[in-house]
């Protein structure tokens, strides 16, 4: 199959190019949610899963999440991630981009998914180490969604189709 994304007529190209810049625009909206509740460092993943209602130099007390509002996180998270990565998997195989880079963006975020919402769990039962993986695996999906999406909207809305 040689379909490519640059051929698509001109309507779809500007359809799907809208529905990935909203994407973008709600993915990256959960990224400041991040940042308020961890500070983006390995500290806050630990502190917001934990608690931190012994340290008494703390700004704000936290408590240990509950195994309920932890499986909420997990289970919608997991599920609704794998939906956007599977959906933006299927328009990355007809991209311009290399096969090497393609095979990479395909299973990666999946990876991370596993890895970044598999070490919450292993954080709540206390293996305080996870919480650096949970770092790099959750910059990782990060960053792989930012090279699909860049990848996709170059194709769709710069390249031109070959003729």
């Amino acid at each position: 199959m040689n379909f490519q994304l640059s051929s698509l007529p001109r309507l779809l190209k500007i359809s799907l190019s809208i529905f990935l810049f909203a994407l973008a625009f709600g993915y990256f909206s959960s990224f400041d949610l991040l940042k308020q509740t961890t500070d983006l460092n390995s500290q806050g993943v630990e502190e917001n899963v934990l608690g931190n209602e012994m340290d008494e130099s703390a700004n704000e007390l936290r408590f240990k999440m509950s195994e309920r509002e932890l499986h909420g996180i997990i289970h919608s998270h997991v599920i609704s991630l794998s939906l956007i990565f599977v959906f933006l998997q299927i328009l990355l195989y007809f991209s311009s981009a290399s096969s090497f880079f393609k095979a990479f963006l395909m299973v990666e975020p999946i990876i991370s998914i596993i890895t970044t919402f598999g070490g919450l769990w292993m954080l709540w039962l206390g293996h305080v180490w996870v919480k650096y993986l949970i770092m790099v695996s959750g910059t990782l999906m990060h960053l792989s969604l930012a090279l699909i999406l860049f990848i996709l909207l170059y194709d769709l809305l710069i390249r031109k189709a070959k003729s």
